[in-house]
């Protein structure tokens, strides 16, 4: 079975999941996955801090004296620190209530964890082979180039050799063209003294 049917499987299982479930119960399984986001992304909270603490920083030190730089530091500093100290207590509110809810319903939170996990699982495989797919039709494209120059590069060296042989063929003269050398004539021999 293909990965993009059993992920459109998954998430139907997953609809029909919430759907059969009494209200009450929906409304704390759609908490508990807005607090399991909430969880996971309070970091998010900690970069904001770092960034506002940083342009508050360069800010201070360009409207005051050059010389407070260090004085500017410190408010940015307890500000990255608070970024920090807000980012856990979210984090820990969040896994309070996210527990309490596991209390509360467990055979719910336990099958849409089974079914989030299997779904995150499929969507990973199915990037991971549209990557590989990907990388495949980027190796069959680079094969295929590669073939063109050797035929282009075969072509050139044909073409090269015929010209040599034509030229070849065009220098070298033939029988008819060959004048004929006249007959040498015989030297007599020096007379040599005795």
């Amino acid at each position: 079975m293909e990965l993009k049917e059993q992920i459109l499987q998954t998430k139907e299982r997953k609809k029909g999941f919430l759907s059969a479930m009494p209200e009450s119960t929906r409304t704390q399984i759609d908490t508990y996955s807005k607090l399991e986001k909430i969880s996971g992304k309070a970091w998010i909270v900690i970069v904001c801090g770092a960034v506002i603490a940083l342009i508050g920083y360069l800010f201070a030190c360009l409207c005051k004296d050059e010389s407070r730089w260090v004085l500017n530091l410190i408010p940015a500093a307890l500000l990255i620190a608070a970024g920090i100290v807000a980012a856990l207590y979210i984090k820990s509110v969040a896994n309070k209530a996210k527990k309490a809810i596991a209390l509360g319903a467990p055979d719910y939170v336990e099958e849409l964890t089974a079914i989030n996990a299997r779904l995150v699982g499929l969507e990973k495989a199915e990037k991971v082979r549209l990557e590989a797919e990907k990388q495949e039709a980027k190796a069959k494209a680079r094969a295929e180039a590669a073939q063109r120059d050797a035929e282009l590069a075969l072509q050139k060296q044909q073409e090269v050799t015929q010209g040599a042989t034509m030229v070849q063929n065009a220098v070298k003269p033939t029988p008819e063209e060959v004048p004929s050398a006249p007959a040498e004539t015989p030297v007599p021999p020096t007379p040599t003294e005795n």
